[in-house]
């Protein structure tokens, strides 16, 4: 290993100018990858289990279309004006190529292709009659039209075969928003709009995160090493490992998504975090007068390059612990996050070093200056000296009050968690569920090849009332509706039909309006339960399923195919996933980091000690926001994994110079330890403290808790591996030595 390093150090000292030429070079270079980026905003490669894709495969067989976009607005009631603006939008819609079906009240009366053919289409008496068939037949109301008629709602099914539906959707919608917003306020929800408004946060916010890191890196980054060539160089070392690794993320045909579009901030914080610990180490104060700089550049290149490698491997731990994940889009950020994680360790040593060997920093060896953080020193120095008792003390208590804290913690992902509450998303949400039947619909697919039967129907009409007894179900909308509905019609009766070939009749009289598309196959072999809920909660929604399959379970024979299909619920299913594999990550990362400082130190109770010093502050950091209503779910809980291989850098350099230090009693180690690396340490955690905090200037509610919380662990964190971890060897790692001087002298009497 000294071989290796000392070759290493040899060709980075002997030949700087080329070891820069060939990072520039590969910087330059990886522009060229971005010529091809392109946008994936499909959450279906994060569904991995096996009966729900296979569900999901028999539905687009049958069905062939998503979940639809809900348009909703308020009217004065149902008058000539009101049904004139829902044809405009209608017809409207219906232009948009990535539409496949449109639904509307306007679907009970004869299409027309010209407004003004419509309009004289609408005299006073089928108005009226439409007013009496809207309040005499509960099939559309609290579907299509409110129960008080006072407000109008569209159903829009996209077309999955045109090529980015869902982003052209959401720009048309958003387009047809803007221009109707001085005559009538257009309510927009579903899942395929969630989902892009979703993406669309998230560029923006990244958009926002790479300015405001560029900004307040750069003034950080300034205040710490006053010298323009440094600040240039840290601008590159930042932008090099990124650049490099979505060069090879979009080589190897990977595209941007919900998931790994976060890389980008990651990335970034990664080769800063590394950055400004190494050039910290450039701040020194002359330790005699012989010393020179060419000493101190290989004095600190051989005291780094060891611990910034094991720093390396534990923050991969830390990302790669998410790669079991059953999502792709999360094991390809594991990946690629990781891969930051290489490229910043490459390209920092040796852009730094190399760049430090043919230039000697403004703020390197001048004697005596004590720096810009140096007051710390004596800060920690006086508190872990003069006060060991009252800190030990205070972690006690605090890890006492951790458990009630988390048992606070509530494991929530509805939509409230993900957007303010004057976003136009809630608001939609807010204005569909309050007058009709729910803004949120999946699907119960029932197959058999006898659905047309009187009996079969009428089982189906018993289990559709079972399920509309759920809590959580607002309404469930299937053939019988339309069968019933049709009958009342004409007989005044709302019955089931008497025989199949009558069944078949009503599904054709409905086919005609595009109604029964929507509820079952073409070859009548497979019938839908449209099941509204309000409920936007992932984990209240996906255990729906089970009490579905118990109510089909008592009302239907074991011969019918039944279960629960979706984006809504596949969505919430993939959520629900997501976070138990996350837990379990969280778990391994804790366990392999452990044994990472186990090989390192051989020893058990320095294992321990990390174990303490760099988790105590992650559970903490969750009591805490468990304390104040945060929710925990994938978003959350991703923080765990991410910072248990962040905050364990400072620990490991302050626990390998201790290992290395040569001082005679363990009260010199701790000093020695205090004063050379309080800078270098608070430096590098006040650069991801502020890499965090960036994420809280988010209007994404996800992205916002995660700066809060990572925030917390950091700020935690950097008092644990100041004050406890430098008491808790200073205590304890004194009685172990004393207690092995008792023995020696018994062993050398035998």
């Amino acid at each position: 290993m000294q071989k290796i390093t000392s070759l290493i150090y040899k060709i980075i000292a002997g030949h700087p100018g080329a070891v820069i030429a060939v990072i520039l070079a590969s910087f330059i270079m990886s522009f060229g990858a971005f010529s091809h980026v392109e946008v994936d905003e499909d959450f279906e490669a994060g569904i991995s289990d096996p009966q729900a894709i296979a569900t999901r495969a028999e539905y687009r067989r049958h069905f062939g279309h998503e979940q639809a976009i809900l348009l909703a607005f308020d009217i004065d009631g149902i008058d000539r004006n009101s049904l004139l603006t829902a044809w405009e939008l209608v017809d409207r819609i219906h232009s948009w190529p990535e539409v496949r079906q449109v639904l509307s009240i306007l679907d009970v009366l004869r299409p027309f292709r010209r407004a003004d053919e419509f309009a004289a289409y609408l005299k006073d008496f089928r108005i009226r009659n439409l007013v009496e068939l809207l309040q005499n037949d509960r099939l559309f109301r609290g579907y299509l039209v409110s129960d008080d008629l006072k407000s109008l709602q569209i159903l829009i099914v996209p077309d999955i075969r045109a090529p980015d539906y869902r982003h052209a959707l959401y720009n048309h919608l958003k387009e047809l928003q803007a221009d109707m917003s001085g005559r009538v306020r257009l309510h927009v929800f579903g899942f395929p709009y969630i989902q892009e408004r979703f993406f669309e946060f998230i560029v923006e916010n990244n958009r926002r995160f790479l300015a405001l890191g560029l900004i307040c890196c750069t003034v950080l980054a300034w205040y710490l090493f006053p010298d323009p060539l440094v600040l240039g160089l840290i601008l590159l070392a930042i932008a090099a490992p990124t650049s490099l690794t979505f060069a090879v993320y979009f080589m190897n045909g990977n595209k941007i998504n919900l998931f790994t579009s976060p890389i980008i901030p990651f990335a970034l914080i990664i080769s800063l975090n590394e950055i400004i610990y190494i050039v910290s180490f450039f701040v020194r104060e002359r330790k005699n007068a012989h010393q020179n700089y060419a000493e101190l550049h290989q004095q600190n290149y051989r005291r780094l390059i060891r611990p910034c490698l094991i720093n390396t491997m534990t923050t991969l731990i830390g990302f790669l612990s998410l790669s079991q994940s059953p999502s792709p889009s999360i094991r390809l950020f594991s990946l690629y996050t990781s891969l930051a994680c290489f490229f910043a360790y490459i390209v920092t040593f040796g852009l730094i070093f190399a760049c430090f060997k043919l230039y000697q920093p403004k703020f390197s060896l001048r004697g005596s200056d004590p720096g810009r953080l140096r007051w710390l020193q004596r800060l920690v120095r006086n508190i872990v000296f003069r006060h060991p008792g009252k800190v030990l003390a205070v972690v006690t208590v605090s890890l006492l009050l951790v458990v009630p804290a988390l048992q606070k913690f509530e494991t929530r992902n509805a939509l409230s968690d993900n957007f303010s509450a004057d976003d136009p998303l809630l608001q939609a949400h807010t204005f569909i569920s309050s007058r009709f039947c729910g803004p949120g619909h999946f699907q119960v697919m029932i197959s058999a090849p006898d659905l047309m039967e009187p009996g079969r129907l009428a089982e189906i009409a018993e289990f559709q009332k079972r399920v509309e007894a759920i809590p959580g179900i607002n309404r469930v909308f299937s053939i019988v509706d339309l069968m019933q509905a049709f009958n009342k019609q004409f007989t005044g009766e709302s019955v089931l039909p008497a025989t199949a070939d009558l069944g078949r009749a009503v599904i054709d009289f409905f086919g005609q309006r595009g109604i029964s598309d929507l509820l079952i196959a073409p070859d009548l072999s497979t019938t839908l339960l449209r099941v509204h809920t309000s409920l936007t909660d992932d984990f209240s929604i996906v255990p729906l399923r089970g009490q579905i399959l118990a109510a089909a379970a008592a009302t239907l024979p074991a011969s019918l195919s039944v279960d629960v299909t979706g984006d809504v619920y596949l969505n919430a299913l993939m959520q629900k996933s997501i976070l138990e594999n996350i837990t379990w990550s969280f778990v391994a990362a804790v366990l392999m980091i452990i044994a990472v400082f186990y090989l390192v130190f051989r020893s058990l109770y320095v294992a321990f000690v990390a174990l303490l010093v760099n988790f105590y502050p992650i559970l903490l950091a969750y009591a805490v926001a468990g304390y104040f209503g945060l929710p925990l779910n994938p978003s959350t809980a991703v923080v765990g994994c991410v910072m248990s291989g962040l905050i364990v850098d400072d620990t490991l350099h302050l626990l390998t110079f201790l290992q290395e230090n040569r001082q005679p009693t363990q009260a010199r180690k701790v000093m020695a330890a205090i004063r050379d690396l309080a800078v270098p340490v608070s430096s590098s955690s006040l650069l991801l403290m502020l890499g965090n905090a960036i994420f809280m200037l988010s209007t994404f509610k996800p992205f916002t808790y995660f700066g809060l919380i990572g925030t917390l662990v950091v700020v935690i964190g950097l008092a644990g591996d100041l004050l406890v971890l430098p008491v808790l060897i200073l205590i304890f790692g004194r009685k172990r030595k004393n207690a092995a001087a008792q023995i020696e002298p018994q062993r050398s009497d035998c």
